[in-house]
């Protein structure tokens, strides 16, 4: 997949993905999500989102590690967004820690 994002979009694209884990996309993440970015840009990466499977999205993912998370502040800096969308629903429970665990040992791999 060939896309060209800024890192809110890409961002975006992140936080539904990590938003969906648990089934479903709570409307105070999707809130959460859509005030990053104007409604045409939305529309545009949630498109991508829905269109991709698991391994898609994190194959998206990791194709953005050369251009926004390379170094550790990049790193943190998605985690902490990633963070965020998991608690918009003032809830972070115990499968959202864990994926967190796994999107920083993705994230902190040098072989993407």
């Amino acid at each position: 997949m060939n896309l060209d994002w800024t890192y809110e979009e890409f961002s975006a694209f992140a936080m539904l993905y990590a938003a969906s884990v648990d089934a479903e996309i709570d409307p105070e993440e999707e809130a959460l999500i859509q005030q990053r970015l104007d409604d045409r840009s939305y529309r545009r990466v949630k498109a991508v989102y829905e269109e991709c499977s698991d391994s898609e999205c994190i194959n998206t993912i990791l194709g953005y590690q050369k251009k926004f998370m390379t170094d550790q502040a990049g790193r943190e800096r998605l985690l902490s967004d990633l963070r965020e969308v998991f608690e918009a629903d003032h809830r972070y429970t115990a499968v959202e820690r864990e994926i967190m665990h796994l999107f920083k040992r993705l994230l902190e791999s040098e072989d993407h």
